[in-house]
This record gives structure tokens, C-alpha cells and sequence, in this order.
């Protein structure tokens, strides 16, 4: 039996265990460790990016797919399924919110429009890299067919990180935690990585697979 499957589901019984209280009152969650204020900008993400390709990257193509596409289901499934959260590079969290939030308000939603949002947005120069990054994103050459192929992609890959992100809550509470709470915060990680294949299936199923969180 996979380490996974032997995760138990939740049931009746966990209220009466006390499952439903806040375990480990340590700030944890399964959040990504945030960096210091200031440590990672849209700037900071192009110099690390280096000579990334759009062309090669899921992200850039996922985010020019959805720009180009005309079809509302595919770019509603996509726009409804996906969270910022599921991007690694914070330009292009950025870019998918205005993006996802366009087509949520079917309202148009080419590189133009969202080209549009930023500049209202009124960030002038602090918005030159953004710029940037849209400008790279448009150039993936993504067919526009292809936006749920792409978004499997993306979510295939923010999925596998967030068992990254689990292990370093799970240090932190190895460090940190009371010992007689260790265990259920463990059974907690479990509960939510389930929540995030079922989520992944989901998707891959057809259905929009709605991401946890909120966009910001």
C-alpha cells in the first residue's frame, strides 16, 4: 500500500479526536516558506531565469494560450482550476490573476487587454519588468488549442512542489512542535496532499478541479 493511499480519510470520529482543533499553534501551513520582504522581486525572478525559453516553459505557454485562445470553455476551465499558487515565478502569478480575472468577467482577454490592466494599474516603471515577462510570455508561440494541455502541465508541477513545501513543514514541526501533536499534524499534510491529487484528477478528468485559495 502506497504511503499515500495509507493516509486515513476524514471521518466522523475526527471531531471526537479533536482533529478539528488548530494543530500546532506554530504558524505552520502548507504555504511555500515566504522569503524576506524584499528578497524576491519580478526583477530578481529575470535575472535567475536566466535564458529560460518561453517556447520550453509550460507557464509562458500556458499563459499564451490562454491569451490567444477564443474558446470560453477551455479558457474558463483553466481560468477556474488554476490558482496563482500553482506558479512557480511570481511574474507569472501575477500575469495569470490579471489574466484568469478577465476571462472570469468575460471581458477581452488578449496580451493588448492585459497589457491594458497593467498600465491602469498606474505601477510605472516598478511595472517594466512585468511588462517584460508579457512580452516574453506572447512570444511562446503557444497554439491557443492548447491551454488545458499546458495547464495539466502546470498543475502536474505545482502539485510535485507542494510535497517540497510538506517535508519542510514537517521539519518544522520536528524542530518546533509539541511531540504529542507531531503525528496529527503529519495525518493533516496527508489529508491536503490528498486534496491536491484528487484536485490534479480532477482536471485530468474533464472537470475544473477549482483551486484551494484565493487569487490576490
Amino acid at each position: 500500500m502506497s504511503a499515500l493511499r495509507a493516509v486515513p480519510t476524514e471521518g466522523p470520529d475526527d471531531d471526537a479526536a479533536g482533529h478539528d482543533a488548530a494543530v500546532l499553534d506554530l504558524a505552520l501551513d502548507t504555504a511555500p516558506v515566504a522569503a524576506p520582504a524584499g528578497d524576491t522581486t519580478v526583477a530578481d525572478e529575470l535575472d535567475e531565469q536566466g535564458e529560460l525559453d518561453p517556447r520550453t516553459d509550460p507557464e509562458s505557454l500556458t499563459l499564451c494560450a490562454l491569451m490567444w485562445s477564443a474558446e470560453s470553455a477551455d479558457t474558463t476551465r483553466v481560468a477556474t482550476a488554476l490558482t496563482p499558487g500553482d506558479f512557480a515565478g511570481p511574474a507569472h502569478a501575477e500575469l495569470f490573476t490579471i489574466v484568469a480575472d478577465l476571462i472570469t468577467e468575460n471581458r477581452p482577454h488578449d496580451p493588448a487587454s492585459v497589457a491594458a490592466v497593467i498600465h491602469r494599474a498606474g505601477g510605472g516603471q516598478k511595472d517594466a519588468p512585468l511588462r517584460r515577462v508579457l512580452a516574453d510570455v506572447v512570444t511562446a508561440d503557444a497554439p491557443a488549442v492548447s491551454a488545458a494541455h499546458y495547464a495539466d502541465i502546470v498543475l502536474s508541477q505545482s502539485y510535485r512542489r507542494s510535497f517540497h513545501i510538506a517535508g519542510q513543514r514537517i521539519t518544522q514541526a520536528a524542530e518546533q512542535g509539541p511531540e504529542e501533536e507531531l503525528f496529527d499534524y503529519m495525518v493533516q499534510l496527508g489529508r491536503q496532499q490528498r486534496a491536491a491529487w484528487n484536485r490534479l484528477g480532477t482536471f485530468r478528468s474533464g472537470g475544473a478541479a477549482a483551486g484551494e485559495g484565493e487569487r490576490s
